[in-house]
Order: structure tokens, then C-alpha cells, then sequence
């Protein structure tokens, strides 16, 4: 046994030296592979074989040209050379393409089928139960570059009605006997705009200007899409009343509709946030809603007005707001209820409180007050300066008067449990279409007032919001109207005659998804 033990150690010394001799030879052809975190060389990998697959060579590799060595491995077919070429060809192309997702999107921004019951008394053969489509509205917007950060165009595809002009009235004439309004147009667009960025350097606190139609930045509600908002009908602060306001009681001011605060116009305004806190917009607006963009009497050449909103933000999710609005209002050719001849303003503050200790708690409000120019009136009832006879001047015959309103509202969602996705809210409001006590032109003011508490349920298939909400709605208000403001016939039934002191419920099945 001891005679073999140099001969097998001399043989295991040839092997070794011939081992070594190849691979140092294939080195130089074969890239060496190193393990992660290891300070030397490992293995070979052959480079017609798996990577996976490492072998040590025992023989000497054949000897290589440099012309073959440098660069790659091994010669790369003409057909596979063809299909790069093509690739790249194809990739240049491409690139010059817009990028839909950035360029160009469309969505659904609300479709909202409706089921509403107002305790109206009707007589027979009348219903007071209907079903409709509350909206129905396309959405397209994209951005172009930097400099012009987005472009906007919503359209609410269930526009069928026309707008009425609001006329003056025949020099020397009778002006409340004058011929209503005609109908003049029809619209089919809710919004565009374009947003432009001078110096992208000044972002965000010069973030852009925006220029066209949307909802304007007065409080929270208005400036909320129609697809996100948490109860189904609207406040009162964007309207309210119903009826004529050249009837007798229309005399203090409170009758017919009044459209306090529009909740779209025609504007330039600047925006942008300081320190990261505080949200600004300041701008200019025709003061004469979204239908006045048509080519009739006097279309959107209304009196301007200017307005400014100042957001400080608590923390992300939780600010207060400052609205100030101030301009002049005309009462021919307007296309705003309740708006008279003259100076017109609006004060407003707003807030909103997201709770982080308590998940699912949102409250809400905000509070208005504002006043009014002389002879005010509704849309399609001739009207012509300030003056109080009306037939010289027609409207409602009216002075300036002060209106103030204000609503508040909670809800709670439930993210967990057997209610899961449920959200109660209760809402409550007032409106005040004339703040003057007393007699005003032999008619009572200041006890007209409508109130209305909303009890609503929510429940939401999907909500993702801004972008996805999915979800049904189930409201019942109650309302109530003192005093005759809207000029109806005053009945001992409750709510006879005055939509405003019916009671009402709703169900409302929405999909919003862009």
C-alpha cells in the first residue's frame, strides 16, 4: 500500500498541470465568471452552452484570431442583424409619437340615473314620483407640455333645453308688459379651459394661469364635480326659490329664483400655493354664467367682476378658505337669477375637517353673505336699470338687498365590519334671501327664510376618488319655507304651492371612473 502513494500523487500533479495549462489558454477566449462577494475567479462558462452550465476544460482550447476575440464571442447572423434594424426603426418611429396617457384622455365624469319623491300634492292624474338622468357627462382633458400643463373640455350629453335671454325693455314703454325672453341657445358644453405656465421655474407658487370656462373657486361646493359630492341635490347658495319676481310680494327682494353664488362662468385668474401651505386664485370673470357664450344680446359682454380665494391648509387634508367677490351686475341680458342692476358682492369663509384619529369622520361648511344691485330679476323677465317703477324699469322693483346663507354637514364611513362601506351624513341649511328686517317696500323681509336637513345614506360599490367613485345614494330632506318669498299662493296645507316647503326623497345610482 505504500509503494502506491507517490505514484498516485504524481499522477494527481500531471492532471493538475494540465488542467491549469487549458484553462489559462481559454482565458483569454472565455469570459471569467466571479461569484457575488468573492475575492477571486470561479469557473468558465462555455459560450455555446447554458450560462447555468460551468465546466473546467482538460484540454488546451484551439487557438482563436484576435479579430474574433474582440467584441462578441461569436459572429451575429445577417438575419439577426436585419430584425435590429428593424427594431430601431420601429423605436425611432415610436418616439415621436404622442403619448396618449399624457396627451390625450377621456373619461366618464358622472352618469347618475335618479329616482325622486316630492310631497307635492298633486292632483289627479299627476305623479309625484319621476326618474331621469341627472347627468350625464363626457370628459376629455391631456397635457401638452410643461408650459401648458392641461386642457380641459367636459360635455353633459343630456343638454337639451334652451337658455331664455333676459330683454330690456321699448324706450317709453311699458317694461311690465314688455315680451318675455326668447329662447336663444342651446348648449351641449359644461367646461374648457386651458391652463398655461409662464416660467415653470416659478412653480408652484406661480403654478398657472387658467383660461375659460369651469367651476369657479368660491367655497368648496361649487368648485366640486358633480360626480363627488356627498348628498344629491345641490345647496341653496347656487339656487333657491322658484317663481316670478315681478309678482306682489316680489317687492322685498325674496321672490322668484335666486342664484346666489353661479357655479360657472367665463374667467382669467392666476393660481398657485406659498409655502406649501397656502393655496391662492385671483382673476376677472364676465359675472354672467356659462350659457352667455353665444353671438345675441349682448352674449358674455356682461359687467365684470373680479375675485380672489385665499385656502390655508392645517394639514394635507383639512383647511379653511377666504372668498372675496366684488364687481357690478346688469339685469338686462343676464343670465343669473335674482341678480340686479348695480353694485354686486359676495363674502364667504369655508372649511373642511378630515379627521386622522378618527378615520371616516368628514365635516364640512361653509357661510355667505352678500348684496344685491337695485330691480333685481329672473331669467327671461324684461328688466332695465335700477330704478323701482316697474313699468319704466320692469324686474321685481325692488332696492339692493342683503342675502346670507350657510350650510354644515358630517358624514361617517364605515372601512371595516359588518357596515362596511356605508356612510351616514346629515345636512343642515339656512337661507336668507333678504337679512333686513322689518318692511321693505310694504312687504315683510325678514321673515322669509328656507331651511332644509338633509338625512342621507350612502353606500360605495367603488371609491377611489378623484378618479373612481361608484356608489348609491339615499336622501330625504326636509324643507321648510317661511314666509312668501317665492310669490305662490300661501294654503293651510303644509308644502301646497311651494316646492321649497315639500318634503323630498331621492335615490341616486352613480358611476364616475377616469
Amino acid at each position: 500500500m505504500k509503494s502506491r502513494h507517490p505514484f498516485l500523487w504524481a499522477a494527481a500533479a500531471a492532471v493538475a498541470l494540465t488542467a491549469g495549462l487549458g484553462a489559462n489558454q481559454a482565458a483569454a477566449a472565455e469570459p471569467t465568471i466571479y461569484s457575488p462577494g468573492s475575492s477571486g475567479p470561479t469557473l468558465t462558462a462555455q459560450p455555446n452552452g447554458p450560462s447555468s452550465v460551468l465546466v473546467a476544460q482538460a484540454a488546451p482550447a484551439p487557438q482563436v484570431p484576435a479579430s474574433q476575440v474582440v467584441g462578441a464571442p461569436y459572429e451575429i447572423p445577417k438575419q439577426v442583424e436585419q430584425r435590429l434594424d428593424i427594431l430601431e426603426e420601429w423605436k425611432e418611429k415610436v418616439e415621436k409619437l404622442p403619448v396618449l396617457t399624457d396627451k390625450f384622455n377621456t373619461g366618464l365624469n358622472a352618469l347618475q340615473w335618479l329616482y325622486s319623491h316630492q310631497d307635492a300634492h298633486q292632483g289627479e292624474g299627476k305623479s309625484q314620483d319621476q326618474i331621469s338622468i341627472r347627468r350625464s357627462e363626457l370628459i376629455f382633458w391631456g397635457k401638452i407640455s410643461d408650459n401648458l400643463p392641461r386642457w380641459h373640455a367636459l360635455y353633459e350629453m343630456q343638454s337639451s333645453g334652451l337658455t331664455v335671454s333676459t330683454p330690456g325693455c321699448p324706450s317709453g314703454g311699458n317694461c311690465a308688459t314688455a315680451a318675455g325672453g326668447t329662447a336663444v341657445s342651446a348648449t351641449m358644453f359644461r367646461e374648457s379651459y386651458i391652463d398655461f405656465r409662464p416660467v415653470v421655474g416659478l412653480a408652484p407658487n406661480l403654478n398657472f394661469f387658467r383660461f375659460g370656462i369651469f367651476r369657479m373657486p368660491f367655497g368648496i361646493y361649487t368648485e366640486t364635480s358633480g360626480g363627488l359630492r356627498d348628498v344629491i341635490s345641490a345647496p341653496y347658495l347656487t339656487s333657491v326659490g322658484s317663481g316670478a319676481a315681478n309678482s306682489t310680494t316680489g317687492r322685498n327682494g325674496s321672490a322668484g329664483t335666486i342664484d346666489f353664488i353661479q357655479e360657472r362662468d367665463f374667467f382669467l385668474d392666476m393660481r398657485g400655493r406659498l409655502w406649501n401651505r397656502l393655496d391662492y386664485a385671483i382673476g376677472v370673470m364676465n359675472n354672467n354664467n356659462f350659457q352667455a357664450n353665444f353671438n345675441g344680446q349682448n352674449g358674455a359682454n356682461g359687467p365684470k367682476a373680479v375675485y380672489s380665494r385665499t385656502r390655508l391648509f392645517l394639514t394635507d387634508v383639512s383647511f379653511i378658505s377666504f372668498t372675496v367677490i366684488g364687481g357690478e351686475s346688469n339685469n338686462t341680458g343676464t343670465f343669473i337669477n335674482g341678480r340686479g342692476k348695480g353694485a354686486m358682492d359676495r363674502f364667504g369663509v369655508d372649511g373642511r375637517y378630515v379627521s386622522k384619529w378618527l378615520p371616516g369622520l368628514y365635516l364640512q361648511g361653509e357661510w355667505w353673505t352678500g348684496h344685491d344691485g337695485a330691480n333685481q330679476t329672473t331669467v327671461g323677465l324684461p328688466a332695465q336699470g335700477a330704478c323701482l317703477t316697474q313699468t319704466q324699469c320692469g324686474g321685481n322693483g325692488a332696492p339692493g338687498v342683503s342675502r346670507q346663507t350657510w350650510y354644515v354637514y358630517g358624514k361617517y364611513l364605515f372601512t371595516q365590519g359588518p357596515l362596511e362601506n356605508w356612510e351616514p351624513i346629515i345636512w343642515y341649511e339656512q337661507f336668507n334671501p333678504n337679512t333686513h328686517a322689518g318692511s321693505t317696500m310694504g312687504a315683510m323681509a325678514g321673515n322669509d327664510l328656507y331651511t332644509r336637513t338633509i338625512v342621507g345614506l350612502n353606500y360605495y360599490f367603488e371609491n377611489l376618488p378623484p378618479k373612481i367613485q361608484s356608489k348609491l345614494m339615499f336622501n330625504y330632506e326636509f324643507r321648510h319655507h317661511s314666509g312668501n318669498g317665492t310669490g305662490l299662493v300661501a294654503d293651510p296645507t303644509r308644502g301646497v304651492g311651494d316646492p321649497f316647503a315639500q318634503n323630498a326623497f331621492y335615490v341616486q345610482f352613480q358611476i364616475r371612473y377616469m
